[in-house]
């Protein structure tokens, strides 16, 4: 609801911090030695307690708000704002990705982007409207207006209960910067 320049300007504000992290910078740069992502490792011995430093789960939970991906009362929302049209794929290509088990593959068209959320592959497209495909092991897709994965649904893909088997999101191109 906030005026489109408000949130153009908080984007770039926003690009300006994220490029001046240490994970975008050589050491030299930034001034630091670069992030690890293993929490107290004394040098003297293997990795004892792997695990994300803050910064890493900064940008972690920064990257999904930056999707969009919100959750209102049990309720998953794919609503981005912030997300830039050049993050999108200019040509078809393919996603390699794993949710626990085996390396997985999904083919993604140009003017799509992919990620997994709760061990479920989301592919967002560029699109008019916006509109939720919610694909199951077995049947067509369920097709749904809006942003909204209704309560059911996010409850299970919470659980990850296995019901969904991938989503694929329509994200309105007015809504990308």
């Amino acid at each position: 609801g906030t005026d489109a320049s408000v949130v153009d300007r908080l984007g770039e504000h926003f690009r300006e911090i994220r490029e001046g992290l240490g994970v975008h910078k050589s050491p030299a740069e930034y001034g630091a030695f670069p992030i690890d992502p293993y929490s107290h490792t004394p040098e003297f011995t293997g990795v004892q307690q792997p695990g994300l430093t803050g910064q890493v789960k900064e940008d972690l939970i920064t990257r999904f708000r930056q999707l969009g991906v919100r959750v209102a009362r049990g309720e998953v929302a794919f609503e981005p704002v912030m997300l830039e049209r050049g993050e999108f794929l200019r040509e078809p290509g393919s996603w390699s990705y794993s949710v626990g088990g085996p390396e997985l593959t999904e083919e993604l068209p140009a003017g799509s982007l992919g990620f997994t959320l709760c061990g479920v592959p989301v592919i967002y497209r560029i699109a008019e409207s916006a509109r939720l495909q919610v694909f199951g092991e077995e049947g067509p897709a369920t097709v749904m207006p809006g942003t909204r994965l209704g309560l059911e649904l996010s409850q299970s893909l919470f659980r990850r209960e296995q019901r969904i088997s991938k989503l694929i999101v329509d994200v309105p191109e007015a809504t990308l910067r």
